[in-house]
């Protein structure tokens, strides 16, 4: 092993002073940490060995080291936020206001913030390529010893779809977790785990709610999982905090009612009661989650240290909590407040790790509108009747408010274009931004594209099934039959073959689209 490839790793375990580790000390030993990385690249790319794992480890431990810094001089940044709608229809705005914005005050801590996670990305994405490199052979033990219906590369790609397969919880956490090393990392016993995942299933589907249930647990860990491991993060976060993460992901609709925290407050329910009205369900979440890991059957984490554990958990809240959707507005503003400054050359102020990772999770959550066609429509009609079930019992309840949601009178088709356009559009937006994203699936059958840049140039999927999805509704709502969307009202059943004649009217709507922007851009001064 060459001599030149050593560095000086004695900084990574001292504790930053926060008057002395400024901008330039970390970008500086990013910069170092990268240059080791490409040696160690290099050699490997020349010699197709594995000898120099010794230099990656240390390098990676460089960038923890780096990472230790900057978790020290982060804050939160959250603050009253609201957001404005405006829809042809008045009740669906007022849901989508009163829903994805919060006007409830939150404490901020007075703190330093680092300046740009896009640069801290930009470094790891060469550690990042290397593991993946030098582990991709080892992921496949896992599925052949539980004869598991799929393997992890299957779980890798934007469009993989969770419906269709039976207890998607248990064979998604299994691999997902061993993916991440985190069975091998906090030496998680396996039939502990299966255990868990039973129990974690069966709090799921304890309310037999329509959309809230398992499968929705299972694409949303899986979701989080594709954005984490395409989006160069593998070594942004910590190991505590990926497993923090995926965690929260798997948990954080855990023993969901179906019903949403307006009416569970409006009708005084125990849990609204016991929360005192405050982020109900995700409070109710993590709670239950927690108290269900004190049984030694089912505690995965048992050979987390307490410090690891008091980090760990507190993180797991902070994540699940973050998942209320009246948090959207304040989300996607602070992670739009850094480009902001750094487009107007101001001093930047960014978002921090934890807003990251919040918003990670928040856009797996919703992110089943940004997924193709099958995949969205099917779980939009099972959230549409989950809302219905809802409105049945506003009915009943409400003796002075009209229902948020009538199966009878709300229109399915604004609302959707609302939901998209209003408030998973604005997040992925900023999450393309901030996050420097792979092609999600290799195999992805359609190209993506923008309004300003052809069909070529373009590689995060979310981008083309987002447009397609909303102009598809958009061509129900100028030129579809109303009456032939709905074949049920209840339960709610839609005509997904009528639909389909309007998602190939969208295509083909999205391709001229396309052809005229490349014309233009052609035709105009470079």
């Amino acid at each position: 092993m060459n001599k030149s490839n050593h560095f000086d790793l004695s900084s990574s375990n001292t504790k930053p002073e926060h008057s002395s580790m400024t901008t330039v000390n970390i970008l500086g030993r990013l910069r170092i940490a990268t240059e080791e990385v490409r040696k160690v690249q290099s050699n490997l790319a020349k010699s197709g060995s594995s000898d120099q794992v010794e230099i990656l480890s240390k390098v990676g431990k460089e960038l923890d080291g780096i990472l230790y810094n900057l978790v020290e001089i982060l804050s939160d940044d959250t603050r009253q936020s609201e957001i404005n709608i405006t829809s042809n229809d008045g009740q669906i705005s007022k849901w989508l206001e009163q829903t994805f914005s919060s006007k409830q005050t939150r404490s901020t801590t007075a703190a330093g913030r680092f300046e740009s996670i896009k640069a801290i990305i930009q470094a790891s994405s060469f550690v990042n390529a290397l593991q993946r490199q030098m582990r991709q052979n080892a992921k496949e033990r896992l599925t052949a010893m539980l004869d598991l219906p799929v393997d992890i590369q299957k779980l890798n790609l934007w469009s993989f779809n969770t419906m269709d397969y039976e207890d998607p919880l248990n064979f998604s956490i299994l691999l997902i977790f061993d993916a991440h090393d985190l069975v091998t990392r906090f030496r998680i016993d396996i039939e502990t785990l299966k255990n868990f995942n039973r129990a974690l299933a069966d709090g799921y589907q304890k309310f037999r709610a329509p959309y809230h249930n398992d499968f929705h647990g299972a694409d949303v860990l899986q979701t989080t999982h594709c954005l984490l491991i395409k989006s160069n993060l593998m070594n942004v976060f910590t190991q505590l905090e990926i497993a923090a993460l995926l965690f929260a992901a798997a948990i954080h609709d855990y023993e969901h009612p179906g019903l949403n925290n307006g009416y569970l407050v409006k009708t005084k329910n125990d849990l609204a009661l016991t929360y005192n009205d405050f982020s109900v369900l995700e409070n109710h979440h993590a709670s239950s989650v927690f108290k269900l890991l004190r049984d030694k059957r089912y505690n995965i984490w048992s050979h987390m240290n307490t410090n690891e554990y008091r980090s760990f958990r507190s993180l797991v809240i902070s994540l699940v909590l973050a998942t209320d959707m009246a948090n959207h507005a304040s989300l996607v503003e602070r992670m739009s407040t850094y480009f902001f400054f750094k487009e107007t050359n101001a001093t930047t102020t960014s978002a921090d790790s934890k807003t990251l990772l919040q918003t990670l999770l928040h856009a797996a959550d919703i992110s089943n509108a940004a997924k193709p066609w099958p995949i969205y429509i099917h779980s939009a009609e099972k959230i549409m009747e989950e809302f219905f079930i809802q409105g049945d019992l506003e009915k009943i309840n409400y003796q002075d408010d009209k229902p948020t949601f009538d199966r009878e009178s709300t229109d399915i088709v604004q609302l959707q274009i609302g939901f998209i356009r209003h408030i998973v559009h604005p997040t992925f937006d900023v999450l393309s931004k901030v996050l420097q994203i792979d092609s999600l699936d290799e195999n992805q059958k359609e190209p993506t594209i923008t309004a300003t840049a052809p069909l070529s140039q373009c590689t995060i999927p979310w981008q083309y099934d987002l447009q397609l999805n909303l102009e598809t509704w958009k061509q129900v709502s100028q030129h579809a039959d109303m009456q032939q969307i709905i074949l049920n009202r209840k339960p709610l059943q839609l005509n997904l073959d009528y639909l389909r004649e309007f998602v190939e009217k969208a295509k083909i709507c999205l391709k001229k689209r396309s052809q005229h922007d490349q014309l233009l851009n052609q035709t105009l001064p470079s």
